[in-house]
């Protein structure tokens, strides 16, 4: 079944345009199709519209992140038929849609050192989660929320590293106890990642390794989901 979208499409291009600015579309689509599809229907109006492409390709729809091989039928369901198209973060565009991650893999480096080079698969599969959070923002080398889903799994994976993992995620200025809750910013809601990231900092204050204020102020207010 067929439907027409309007679309509010962000676009900047770094290397030439001064500032951002949003271009109307009134696309018809299938709502069998998913974002990708929609996103190749824009690009076949206008050809100097970019966007990411493969497996982890993401975007923001109404706010929200997402990847982009959610469905158009989920996407209406959730948000209309009116929709603000943007990249995950408009602050690192590069093209349209497309964004540097340079941050994101930053993130990774921090615990590379005790994980698999193959753990980084797994990592990826949080990006959405590291650009939602408004933290990134406000604070300054903030780790990220996909660090610390990644850090939960990866001290039940590497548990000879828990030790090493819980004293990094716990940094006072950077880390994961500035995390606020992503569920309204994420589709669909990430209550998994939200409970690991709970779970999260309740090991580091089981563990307590070393002195952290900011630990001890949480150390009696524990977010159980």
């Amino acid at each position: 079944m067929e439907c027409t979208l309007a679309l509010s499409v962000f676009r900047f291009d770094a290397k030439t345009d001064f500032l951002p600015y949003y271009k109307k579309h009134f696309i018809t689509i299938d709502r069998n199709k998913n974002v990708n599809d929609l996103l190749a229907l824009i690009q076949m109006e206008d050809c100097s519209f970019d966007y990411p492409k493969g497996e982890l390709s993401a975007l923001k729809i109404n706010g929200k992140a997402l990847f982009t091989n959610a469905s158009i039928d989920g996407i209406i369901n959730s948000f209309g038929k009116s929709l603000t198209i943007e990249p995950l973060n408009t602050k690192r565009v590069t093209k349209d849609m497309i964004i540097n991650t340079d941050d994101f893999y930053r993130s990774f480096d921090l615990l590379c050192t005790f994980v698999a080079g193959k753990d980084r698969a797994l990592f990826e599969q949080y990006l959405i989660y590291h650009y939602a959070s408004s933290v990134l923002d406000l604070v300054e080398d903030y780790q990220g929320d996909a660090l610390f889903a990644f850090a939960y799994d990866m001290i039940h994976k590497h548990p000879e590293h828990k030790r090493e993992i819980l004293e990094i995620v716990a940094n006072e200025h950077t880390g994961v106890f500035l995390h606020v809750r992503l569920c309204k910013k994420i589709y669909p809601c990430g209550a998994d990642v939200e409970k690991k990231i709970t779970e999260l900092k309740n090991e580091v204050m089981k563990l307590r390794p070393f002195a952290n204020p900011l630990v001890e102020k949480f150390s009696h207010h524990i977010d159980l989901l």
